[in-house]
């Protein structure tokens, strides 16, 4: 019997592994797909001349005033032009580059539901900013502290000249995105329009999905509804292309796991029959001295062993099932935010997952069993009786 518990816990643990593979990835993948939508938005418009890494250039605000009519495009939830600008930061200790990016009431609102922030703050007016934890940490400020933000204007002549604001630190957050958390300040959107051009208060537009509405055409819509300016859509991938990429990669990983995890079960179940057809030998030879058939016999060694792989299959699915329970009430296992964006693993996993991994192995179990069961055409009868 011990080759029967052996064979059902190997079947068991590889299905679980595959499935909390696919899990894991599928829900790391969301959990930070969320946390960058919930600043940027799922689509985001702006200038075709921007470049990567380099400052955003401002949009006309009568092209800004026209697209906010998207926001009646059927699967949009919400629609806010904001601004980002390179600046310069200066406390007592050290400096910083980063990009400011300008919020308002509505941003402010949508910001403080999604992140955590160290101390509340009902507003922010034009003499207060906030920065993240790991910018407070490197420039050894805290709530409070006054800091020097330095912005480059260009005057009439095409000069490049700096103009310096003093605001107090208003509070300290964390989106768990380093990407976003080391390159960000958000100031007050209507201070932050004073260093744009005239007639240019904006440098993108964020537009946010309606998860409740589906609309398979939602990026054509919204492309429709652009100006004929410079002006572009990306989407939240597009935007963030180095992150996307990065999470593409883990696929790879995820298809190693599956392989790897077949294999052990394919063997596992081979090997289990081909012993059993061994233990089995004299009743073989039996069998077959008193007419039964070589197809018979090896169909009933088949079946015991995808009853076996069924077992293994169904004891996986309770397995993934207890896993992904308990993490996601429980976080046992965490990670390391500064490195993976997020504190733990929340594991998602589709039915349409569970079936195509469940028929899948098997399938791939009952094909690996035709190879053990042939050796039963092998045997032969007079050596098969006396076997011990």
């Amino acid at each position: 019997m011990r080759i029967f518990y052996l064979a059902i816990f190997s079947v068991a643990l590889s299905v679980a592994i595959m499935l909390l593979s696919i899990a894991t990835l599928s829900g790391f993948k969301k959990e930070i797909e969320q946390k960058i939508s919930d600043v940027q938005g799922d689509f985001i418009i702006d200038s075709g001349r921007n470049i990567e890494s380099g400052e955003p250039f401002p949009i006309d605000n009568v092209d800004v005033d026209s697209m906010l009519k998207i926001q009646k495009i059927a699967g949009v939830d919400r629609v806010l032009p904001s601004a980002s600008k390179a600046c310069i930061i200066k406390s007592n200790d050290d400096i910083e580059g980063l990009l400011a990016k300008g919020i308002d009431s509505a941003s402010r609102h949508y910001f403080k539901k999604a992140y955590r922030v160290k101390r509340e703050i009902e507003t922010i007016n034009q003499n207060g900013c906030w920065i993240s934890e790991i910018t407070a940490k490197r420039l050894n400020i805290d709530t409070g502290d006054l800091l020097t933000v330095v912005f480059f204007v260009t005057d009439n002549n095409g000069n490049s000249r700096p103009r310096a604001r003093r605001l107090g630190v208003k509070a300290i957050y964390s989106t768990g995105i380093q990407k976003i958390d080391a390159q960000m300040i958000l100031v007050d959107q209507s201070m932050l329009a004073l260093f744009f051009p005239e007639g240019k208060s904006y440098t993108q537009i964020e537009i946010w999905r309606d998860r409740n509405i589906e609309n398979p055409k939602l990026r054509i819509d919204i492309l429709s509804a652009l100006p004929n300016a410079y002006i572009r859509l990306n989407t939240l991938q597009e935007y963030n292309r180095l992150i996307f990429d990065w999470l593409a990669i883990l696929n790879t990983n995820v298809i190693i796991i599956l392989v790897l995890m077949a294999l052990v079960a394919i063997t596992g179940m081979s090997t289990t029959l081909l012993i059993l057809i061994i233990e089995r030998t004299s009743l073989i030879g039996l069998l077959l001295s008193m007419g039964a058939r070589t197809k018979d016999i090896s169909k009933s060694f088949v079946l015991q062993a995808l009853i076996i792989a069924f077992v293994g299959v169904l004891m996986g699915n309770l397995l993934t099932a207890i896993v992904v329970w308990g993490q996601n009430n429980f976080h046992w296992i965490t990670l390391n935010q500064d490195i993976y964006f997020i504190p733990y693993v929340r594991l998602s996993l589709r039915i349409m997952d569970w079936i195509l991994v469940d028929i899948g192995a098997l399938v791939v179990i009952a094909l690996s069993l035709w190879f053990p069961a042939r050796y039963i055409r092998k045997i032969d009868l007079i050596k098969a009786i006396t076997f011990k």
